[in-house]
């Protein structure tokens, strides 16, 4: 495998040293160690040649110690790959060893740095990172480590800073993009800043991004730069329809904010009213109407509208219809109308009779053109992809029926990006995740299979597919529609290394497969009995394989209780007509109990989170008390919650003792303290029993 030296042994390599030669030598048993090393982490290398990799770099970089002048290169490499494999304190050793032989080596104090961050200590990483800018200050990867360190610190407003600066000089760096857009969703300004504003609108031209993490920065920027929460504030509709941060964050997120809501409303009826009053020759004005037609398929229609907004919707839809019972009738010509409509209701059933030709979106006005791909286009791609989607066997359960209906209907989550990361290996991302959890070998060996038990629309089990190293994916779900979302996204992306299988939980056991890792989250407690659901889950693990669980806080749904309470006892349809009702009795404070807590939730602010959220058919909630014991019932051992930097920081101060951070009693008491801490759900990781006989696990 040594590519780079072209020779077979060791031996061979010595017998050819003369004095002459010992320098390229030195030079080319360099060269190989690296190129070794950095195939080892290319995403292409498969597992078992990855550890082949690995040890030829790190065979070749124990020969290089031996070489004063190479010594401490060779010691950083064998620090990387130590860490690399999870051996934080053997890392700690070469470094340093390595800096006692030279202080000023900005590399090694960087490779320090992420010891310290792989053993949670951001304190002591944090310094080292500095120091190795210190040396070097052009080491930009210096300065990323920096900000990143500072985010898991809480220092949030630091970190964005740092992340701010760091694209205007690196743009298209990929690293630092996936960065910035991981802190900025906590980010919002405290003012109207008009530079911001113009950094906010490039980064929305940002591709293989999440747009969404935007939203609280140019919600926040756009109420203060329009003085939205102000009742005597003065807005000119043509300053909004040429606002370059307003049209594009219609058209590439979903608001989550009242205030900003309202907002958007009130200017979506004035451009329906101007539209139809200058009768629709206001480009700049249809220009808007193309926007809000998209932020409306983003949060799938969720607005409510008065009555004068009705008879027009109703009066579009009359025409729309009636244009498109002519034939033949191309869409452009009733662009206009389709905008108009598509701002307030979906517009693909209007136009199911039309036929392809002439719904080619490439025929319409720019200002149409992107609705048209999103509610059209896609719309018929989903439904065609849905009917080749695999089934396991039809699905028999009563509760499992009627939740495929509810999916069916409203595919969950309708996300619009996936993240861009850095691949990694999955058994090390683990070992970050879990105090204490060493991973096991399989990590390292051949393809990993992952099995995502009610993957949705997708985004998770794509993004276990793109960023982690050697893995396939089976992605399964009740609803063929929301896998067909899944699967037009992963064309989108070029993702290959997934399968999609409509399929019950309970169904699972006619699979002949087995799996390493099986991810299950946010769905067990939507089944009549999620205790099956787990069994079922546990006889298709691999030894040593790990379970991932999502699972509903009793404590943090405390206010979803009450308002389903309300919604079961009024009898409200669970339709797009009732969601809307609810939410503006919610939105206005009309209803009998403070409701406010609700709106934090981002689910709240499109139809099929809200669905999922408040109006779901089926769902039970736990206690870690109670997590406690049906993993007990299970004989499955607790490896640990997956924590935000805060809650994993609040734990700590309190149960100092508790190193693992496993203690299921002491988490009961921790929630009760604080229990906003598992406000989306508890997400934890299982491992049978039997692992505890590898030693892997103490």
């Amino acid at each position: 495998m040594a590519e780079a030296l072209n020779l077979n042994t060791q031996t061979e390599l010595e017998s050819e040293i003369t004095d002459e030669s010992v320098l390229r030598y030195i030079d080319a048993l360099k060269k190989s160690a690296l190129k070794h090393y950095d195939l080892s982490l290319d995403r292409k290398t498969r597992n078992e040649q990855t550890v082949v990799h690995r040890g030829m770099a790190k065979k070749q970089a124990s020969l290089l110690c031996h070489y004063p002048e190479q010594r401490v290169t060779a010691l950083n490499l064998l620090a990387r790959i130590a860490l690399d494999e999870g051996f934080y304190s053997l890392a700690q050793y070469y470094l340093k060893d390595a800096l006692k032989l030279d202080a000023d080596d900005a590399g090694c104090w960087y490779s320090l740095g992420h010891t310290y961050l792989a053993l949670k200590d951001a304190s002591n990483a944090l310094d080292c990172f500095t120091r190795s800018i210190d040396i070097s200050p052009s080491e930009t990867r210096s300065m990323v480590a920096i900000a990143y360190t500072l985010a898991q610190m809480g220092r949030v407003v630091d970190a964005f800073q740092m992340y701010r600066q760091l694209i205007k000089i690196h743009p298209n760096d990929r690293p630092v993009q996936e960065k910035l857009f991981e802190v900025v969703s906590n980010i919002r300004a405290d003012y109207y800043q008009p530079d911001l504003e113009k950094e906010v609108t490039d980064w929305l031209d940002i591709g293989e991004v999440n747009h969404q993490a935007l939203a609280p920065l140019a919600m926040s920027l756009l109420k203060h730069k329009y003085r939205i929460d102000d009742d005597d504030a003065v807005i000119d509709i043509q300053d909004l329809a040429n606002d370059p941060l307003l049209l594009k964050a219609l058209g590439k997120m979903y608001f989550t904010d009242n205030s900003i809501e309202q907002f958007t409303r009130q200017l979506r009826k004035q451009v329906l009213m101007n539209c139809v009053a200058v009768e629709y020759r206001d480009k700049p004005l249809l220009n808007l109407a193309g926007q809000l037609a998209v932020h409306a398929e983003h949060n799938e229609h969720i607005y409510l509208y008065d009555d004068d907004e009705k008879s027009i919707v109703d009066a579009l839809r009359k025409l729309i219809s009636e244009s498109v019972a002519r034939t033949p009738k191309l869409a452009r010509d009733i662009a206009h109308l389709i905008t108009l409509y598509s701002m307030y209701e979906p517009i693909a059933p209007l136009l199911k009779t039309c036929t392809t030709h002439s719904l080619s979106e490439l025929l319409m006005p720019d200002y149409a053109r992107d609705v048209f791909h999103y509610a059209v286009v896609e719309y018929r791609n989903e439904m065609k992809i849905a009917r080749h989607i695999r089934e396991l066997g039809e699905i028999h359960n009563p509760t499992s029926i009627k939740v495929k209906q509810q999916y069916e209907e409203n595919p969950y989550p309708r996300w619009l990006h996936l993240n861009y990361n850095t691949p990694t290996n999955y058994g090390r991302a683990l070992e970050n995740e879990l105090q204490g959890f060493r991973a096991p070998e399989f990590f390292n060996m051949g393809t990993i299979k992952v099995l995502i038990a009610g993957a949705g629309t997708g985004k998770h089990a794509l993004h276990v597919a793109r960023y982690f190293r050697n893995v396939e994916v089976l992605a399964i779900d009740l609803s063929k529609q929301a896998l067909a979302y899944a699967q037009r996204q992963a064309t989108r992306y070029g993702i290959r290394n997934i399968r999609f299988l409509c399929a019950d939980i309970l169904q699972l056991q006619a699979l002949d497969e087995k799996f390493h890792v099986i991810e299950c989250s946010g769905v067990l407690h939507h089944m009549k009995s999620p205790e099956d659901g787990l069994k079922t889950l546990k006889t298709l693990l691999k030894p040593q394989g790990l379970i991932k669980l999502g699972l509903y806080s009793y404590q943090a749904r405390t206010v979803v209780r009450q308002i389903r309470r309300m919604i079961a006892e009024f009898d409200l349809p669970c339709n797009l007509s009732g969601i809307r009702t609810v939410r503006q009795s919610i939105l206005e404070g009309k209803m009998p109990y403070d409701f406010s807590g609700i709106l934090s939730s981002p689910d709240f602010y499109s139809s099929s989170g809200c669905r999922d959220l408040l109006f779901h058919v089926q769902e039970s909630q736990y206690e870690p008390k109670e997590l406690q014991q049906w993993m007990a019932t299970e004989d499955l051992n607790f490896l640990g919650f997956i924590l935000s930097s805060a809650t994993r920081a609040g734990y700590r101060n309190l149960y100092p003792e508790d190193t693992r951070m496993t203690n299921l009693d002491n988490w009961q008491i921790y929630e009760q303290q604080h229990p906003a801490a598992f406000a989306t759900m508890f997400q934890f990781y299982v491992q049978t029993k039997e692992a505890d006989k590898t030693g892997l696990n103490p």
